[in-house]
């Protein structure tokens, strides 16, 4: 989202050059329009192709958690039935093996974004995810652990973790994925009623989200106030560190 360029909910989901408005975006999410999307796409095999969501032997809450937590979350499950985790398919492939959801996009057709985290998220919040069977969400690392200053192990806003191989001149401007999971816990946080009760969630505890149209409507006016411009020595990522 940099100076003069649109932003994602500005434009269509997977056309960045054709414009769609943050009206019928916001609109779009909330209601779940697109929750039946095959969250996974982009990834290797069947698991990423296009419009074919994973089939769950279970009911599969959703997921969340910085990348290693959601590895080691899936890798434990695994093993407690015999299992073993495997390398090939990554935390994706693992996950959906024991039945949980996470949002894995890849693919340069639906590309991953805050958009597409929103979406995710309101569809979990719903329980309208693909073999879902519920609204439970569950998390790999206690929300009340993160520390943005960093004591906890995860500074905010360091460019720590994965980012796209293919960066523009100069680096990013935006977020790596240590950022995304204080992000989710953000939009949780703003668009669910009973969001205070996620600082008291233990890693794994059932968590259901009371989602409020009027809340998200609250975050649309947030997130479409005018823009500061970039500051010219805006801090951008230009590589991936280990998380």
């Amino acid at each position: 989202m940099g100076n003069g360029q649109p932003a994602c909910w500005d434009v269509k989901r997977t056309d960045a050059t054709a414009w769609h408005g943050a009206d019928a975006f916001f609109n779009e999410a909330e209601s779940g329009m697109h929750c039946g999307d095959n969250w996974y796409e982009g990834n290797a095999g069947l698991l990423g192709l296009q419009g074919r969501p994973p089939g769950f032997s279970a009911a599969a809450p959703a997921l969340l958690g910085f990348d290693e937590n959601l590895d080691s979350f899936c890798g434990n499950k695994m093993r407690a039935v015999g299992l073993t985790p495997s390398s090939e398919f990554g935390h994706a492939g693992n996950c959906v093996a024991v039945n949980l959801n996470i949002l894995s996009l890849y693919g340069d057709r639906l590309p991953y974004n805050i958009c597409r985290n929103l979406e995710w998220q309101i569809c979990a919040a719903k329980g309208l995810l693909p073999g879902q069977g519920g609204s439970t969400i569950l998390f790999g690392r206690a929300p009340s652990t993160l520390d943005p200053a960093g004591r906890s192990g995860k500074p905010l806003g360091k460019c720590k973790g994965w980012v796209p191989d293919k960066k523009p001149k100069g680096g990013i401007y935006g977020y790596a994925t240590d950022d995304i999971f204080y992000l989710e816990l953000c939009l949780f946080n703003q668009i669910c009623e009973n969001g205070a009760e996620l600082w008291d969630l233990e890693v794994g505890d059932p968590w259901q989200c009371r989602p409020s149209r009027e809340r998200i409507m609250e975050l649309k006016a947030i997130l479409l106030e005018p823009r500061t411009p970039q500051p010219p020595d805006a801090r951008k990522c230009t590589g991936a560190t280990p998380g």
